[in-house]
């Protein structure tokens, strides 16, 4: 790490997580994304949603400007990352031109530290969202039943992890230490712009894309009253525009970089571009680099299985022996099984199942139908999934999680 960066917490590398983990030899291992299969509340698509809006003349309506700018940013910075990523997310296939960074894979977490900090956001304020998010249906209950089991359970975010440990501290049920997440160095990252004579400078560049950006937004936008509710629609072509005042400010202002290759011959343009560079982010491939260690430490790979309900789960259910995608289509589709429910006391229907039946999922499948007689849906998954199956994913994940779920 660069000195400029010392001090500043990057999260370790992924041995030094997982030997923080705390995990025991032996058993069957259960390693889950957290919002979603346990929490419902997604704290950095709040905070963007409550902080940023213009300094003056904010018209309030759904979806707000920060929605707004969490959705669009997070398809632009998937965007600019999809052509550095190998093609099936595995090790065997060939790697990507310039190389790829695991720093820049916790996307929707890590573009965001820049928006919070300009906005004032601080540590204490995420961690009093994530102390408030609700717990999914079931999934106290859940972790319970894996216990008399003798199943480990693991949570891997994209998320900051430390207001996570928080909450499962809060909680009781489910070990703090087995919250593997990102860091998010707010109070680190002022402390570090001030100490060089750069917040004033670097900040006011956040806040000019912000104000950029949110005149965007009103520029491209009808309103209109639903009911009680004020609601925004934002056009296409505003959405193509904010993308690349997006692409722009990340590229070009910050001078952030999303190859392994380009970041080893220059150095970036502001300190604010070091510091999400020096971030090592949990995202994708190091979701599931997580979970087959762990795995390794319990009861060997042969023993996990690995449960997710959005996109940026995929990587992590393709490579464990079972998956479940849970309430989200594009999780059901990387995953064995596709399971919908909206009460997770259903999951170790299935687990139980799993361990009795080796590798026959249409077994699993089969007896996990007739187990639950209706009370929850369980398909096969894959890319072959049907349509129909999807848009069931899609409505059990709006009524759980809301109406504006990025992924």
């Amino acid at each position: 790490m660069r000195d400029d960066m010392a001090g500043l917490p990057t999260g370790g590398n992924l041995r030094e997580r997982l030997s923080r983990a705390g995990i025991r030899p032996g058993g069957w291992l259960l390693a889950s994304d957290v919002e979603g299969p346990l929490f419902l509340g997604d704290f950095i698509a709040e905070a963007l949603s409550t902080c940023l809006k213009p300094a003056t003349g904010a018209t309030d309506a759904v979806p707000s400007y920060g929605q707004i700018l969490y959705g669009e940013g997070y398809a632009a910075f998937r965007a600019d990352t999809r052509p550095l990523m190998r093609p099936d997310g595995g090790a065997a296939s060939p790697p990507p031109a310039g190389g790829y960074t695991l720093a820049q894979e916790g996307s929707d977490t890590i573009f965001a530290l820049p928006l919070l900090l300009a906005a004032g956001a601080d540590y204490r304020y995420l961690e009093q969202l994530a102390l408030r998010s609700a717990e999914t249906p079931g999934a106290a209950a859940m972790a319970e039943q894996l216990a008399a089991m003798g199943w480990q359970l693991a949570g891997i975010t994209t998320a900051p992890q430390q207001p996570y440990r928080a909450r499962v501290l809060a909680c009781g049920w489910l070990e703090a230490g087995r919250v593997l997440g990102s860091p998010f160095p707010l109070a680190e990252a002022e402390a570090m712009l001030r100490r060089h004579g750069r917040w004033e400078a670097e900040t006011d560049l956040v806040r000019t894309y912000l104000d950029d950006a949110c005149l965007l937004i009103d520029r491209h936008s009808e309103l209109w009253l639903d009911g009680g509710m004020r609601r925004r629609h934002f056009s296409d072509a505003g959405r193509k525009l904010l993308r690349r005042r997006f692409q722009r400010f990340y590229r070009e202002e910050l001078g952030i970089s999303y190859s392994r290759g380009e970041r080893a011959g220059r150095v970036a343009a502001t300190m604010l571009g070091r510091i999400v560079e020096a971030c090592a982010m949990v995202g994708d491939r190091a979701k599931a680099a997580l979970a087959l260690g762990l795995a390794r430490r319990a009861g060997g790979l042969d023993r996990l299985v690995t449960m997710g309900d959005g996109a940026n789960d995929a990587a992590m259910l393709r490579r464990a022996p079972w998956s479940i995608g849970v309430n989200g289509p594009d999780a059901a589709r990387a995953a064995a099984i596709g399971l919908v429910s909206d009460d997770m006391r259903h999951v170790p229907v299935l687990l139980r199942l799993i361990e009795r039946n080796g590798r026959d999922i249409d077994a699993v499948i089969g007896r996990a139908q007739a187990e639950l007689r209706g009370a929850a849906l369980v398909h096969r998954g894959g890319d072959g999934m049907s349509e129909e199956w999807a848009e069931a994913h899609r409505r059990m994940k709006r009524k759980l999680r809301g109406e504006f779920v990025t992924y």
